[in-house]
């Protein structure tokens, strides 16, 4: 493999495994601004759907006009390079775990005889280099708990992204992961409201996360994440856990979303070796309590 390719694979892995990102490129967020962006919804109905639908009525401002298709109607068309794809996309690292994300991308022309792969209602053969940001998700939280409003923060991340890589704040991932540090300490002017499913079992409860957290917080189900998600409000942060893999290759993905802005506030990963650091750590609420 050449040098470029290594590197390729490199960058690659770390997306995947950080999950948040895309391009880097000023002019790519800026040309996308000019086309018509395309979401495309699961086969059949889906809370995905309907939240999706709901989400980008009320939130996508990156571009105008959007429009709806399914699945199977854009695996049956050419991808158009004047329209934008609002989708899902189905990713393996080479530790050989698969993720799914919610991705923003920059149609081509096709080559003769290439078609568009999916799974599962996520597409797996987008070529990375026309990724304009991507951010991990869970479609079971999002269609199973009740919790589709995460849309809501998710898109709002997206477009938050184009807009720093469009004007020159994020000009790759050490800009980016800068941008993210430096929001650590804001998650403490907000109220944080902490899944209990989020949690690591050596954080069993609300007396225990104040050992570490002193700011506003709360601890609560799962399910009552819902309220907040709904209220949209600036002065509440959440949690956002998602798991990756099994066993051996088990991997936690945490991040803190402000509610009404979608900004991502905090991030970080985690080997979740064998029932381990399956959740948000001590070493994570001293981080956002330490921060300056």
């Amino acid at each position: 493999m050449s040098i470029r390719n290594l590197a390729t694979a490199a960058l690659l892995l770390t997306q995947v495994l950080h999950a948040q990102y895309g391009s880097f490129d000023a002019g790519a967020a800026k040309s996308a601004r000019a086309t018509r962006t395309v979401v495309v919804l699961d086969a059949g109905d889906s809370p995905y759907n309907r939240r999706m639908v709901e989400t980008v009525k009320s939130h996508w401002k990156f571009t105008s006009e959007p429009e709806f298709m399914t699945v199977a109607e854009l695996a049956a068309q050419p991808i158009s390079p004047d329209r934008t794809y609002l989708l899902k996309t189905r990713k393996s690292d080479p530790v050989k775990f698969e993720a799914t994300f919610l991705t923003l991308v920059r149609g081509w022309k096709p080559k003769k005889g290439e078609i568009l792969a999916q799974t599962g209602n996520a597409f797996t053969s987008i070529p990375s280099e026309h990724e304009l940001a991507f951010i991990q998700i869970d479609p079971k939280v999002i269609d199973g708990t009740g919790l589709s409003q995460l849309l809501d923060v998710y898109v709002k991340h997206l477009q938050n992204y184009l807009v720093l890589v469009e004007g020159g704040k994020i000009t790759d991932k050490t800009t980016a992961d800068r941008t993210y540090s430096s929001r650590n300490r804001l998650v403490r002017e907000t109220e944080l409201w902490l899944a209990k499913e989020h949690l690591d079992k050596s954080l069993p409860d609300a007396g225990k996360v104040k050992e570490f957290y002193t700011a506003p917080s709360q601890v609560m189900a799962l399910s009552q994440l819902a309220s907040a998600l709904e209220k949209g409000s600036t002065g509440i942060s959440i949690s956002d856990v998602v798991l990756t893999g099994d066993n051996k290759n088990k991997h936690c993905f945490k991040r803190v979303f402000n509610v009404g802005t979608g900004e991502l506030m905090y991030l970080r990963d985690d080997a979740s070796i064998f029932g381990k650091k399956e959740g948000f750590l001590d070493e994570d609420l001293k981080t956002i309590e330490r921060a300056r």
